[in-house]
């Protein structure tokens, strides 16, 4: 899928620093890449994580009021 739209923000000297030791510490080749991961995956990751902890809290939950 063509990528056509720019998305612009500003950061400090610091934080551009942090962010362009990560995109190369995680493997990503541009800072778009890894920005877009951050933007779009990670966070549906986290909440993939939460979803799975919920269902394993009911579980366990539901083991410790049934004596099993």
């Amino acid at each position: 899928m063509p990528k056509n739209r720019i998305i612009n923000f500003r950061v400090t000297n610091e934080q551009y620093e942090r962010i362009k030791n990560n995109t190369n510490a995680y493997g990503y080749i541009t800072m778009a890449s890894y920005l877009r991961y951050l933007a779009l995956e990670k966070s549906m990751l986290i909440d993939n994580k939460i979803i799975e902890n919920n269902r394993l809290i009911k579980e366990i939950l539901g083991i410790l009021k049934n004596g099993k």
